[in-house]
């Protein structure tokens, strides 16, 4: 199957898993399939929210984690290109015609990365220490960015041991395989600012410090005999 398959990983979404489908359904460029994970949800909200798009494949899985959603996701699915899409964000309405055509004017490029724009979400602002400002930002973030399936079979799929910083650590390993790669300019995708975006901070210093380890063997492996 050619084209491009969105994975969405969702636990307890709220009506923002409906907003985030809206916007993958006003693409100039439609995905070729939309998988939805429902990540152990409680909220019930997946399986309504996800009544009113009949296409889309819903999974349902134990709370297991992002990254085994994420991974589960992608392995049912066949289309060419692969999109992750997290259940609070926003696709522009070109941002698939505007990947994708990257990758199909470059045959040689394996992952291409577009611009994100940062809003506040005013009905539910984020915690302190969070920026309550909107802006563009330049971070290659898994809603951004658009990879070919054999970049992804030749990278493996996310580590699941990794509770929170997956992609940033998926990236990694990719780039250290010598991943060919472009950005582009135009703004793909509304990240949303909101109370949920992170975890205590002694969670999230504990879980980045597992990508930052997985980092360093990586380098040390490039340098050992």
């Amino acid at each position: 199957m050619n084209g491009t398959s969105i994975v969405i990983a969702a636990r307890n979404p709220g009506q923002l898993l409906a907003e985030a489908l809206a916007s993958v359904a006003a693409q100039t460029l439609p995905p070729s399939s939309v998988v939805v994970v429902d990540d152990g949800s409680t909220d019930g909200a997946v399986p309504s929210l996800t009544a009113a798009f009949p296409d889309i494949t819903v999974i349902q899985q134990g709370p297991l984690g992002r990254s085994a959603a994420r991974n589960r996701g992608a392995a049912a699915t066949d289309s060419q290109n692969l999109l992750f899409l997290d259940a609070d964000d926003l696709l522009r309405p070109s941002a698939l015609e505007a990947l994708e055509a990257v990758l199909e004017a470059s045959p040689d490029l394996e992952m291409v990365h577009g611009g994100v724009f940062e809003f506040v979400d005013r009905r539910n602002p984020p915690p302190p220490g969070v920026r309550h400002t909107d802006t563009e930002v330049r971070v290659r973030l898994g809603g951004s960015t658009l990879l070919r399936r054999t970049l992804w079979e030749r990278v493996g799929p996310m580590d699941e041991r990794i509770p929170r910083g997956e992609w940033i650590d998926w990236v990694g390993r990719a780039t250290h395989l010598g991943a060919r790669t472009a950005e582009i300019d135009e703004v793909v995708l509304d990240r949303r600012l909101h109370s949920s975006n992170s975890a205590s901070p002694g969670d999230v210093d504990t879980h980045y410090l597992a990508v930052i380890r997985s980092a360093i063997r990586r380098k040390r492996e490039e340098v050992e005999p």
